[in-house]
């Protein structure tokens, strides 16, 4: 099952990987994500909320569609856009969690 489950969501997984353009280096040395890097990676994390919805066979309503998706993963990313993206994946926890609970 978490075969089905992982081929479901591989191809949004893709493409939410943070790329090395997705981050810059300080003067410091370490690593930051750029904004972009900050939208994929909150959605990464809704998309793997929505993976544990689905080992649970749990029914739920994808809070992006493919509209949203791609319009938040184009360019220029600003507050907006990571402002949203957060509210996703504190959607998809608040969905897992309670799911989780109620069962």
């Amino acid at each position: 099952m978490a075969t089905a489950i992982e081929n479901k969501w591989a191809s949004t997984i893709k493409r939410l990987q943070v790329l090395k353009k997705d981050c810059y280096t300080k003067s410091d040395g370490i690593s930051y994500l750029k904004a972009i890097g900050l939208v994929k990676s909150n959605l990464r994390v809704a998309v793997y909320y929505l993976g544990c919805l689905d080992d649970r066979s749990e029914d739920y309503q994808v809070p992006f569609d493919r509209e949203k998706f791609e319009w938040l993963l184009s360019e220029p990313v600003g507050q907006k856009k990571l402002d949203e993206a957060i509210r996703i994946k504190h959607e998809c926890a608040k969905m897992a969690r309670r799911n989780a609970y109620e069962v």
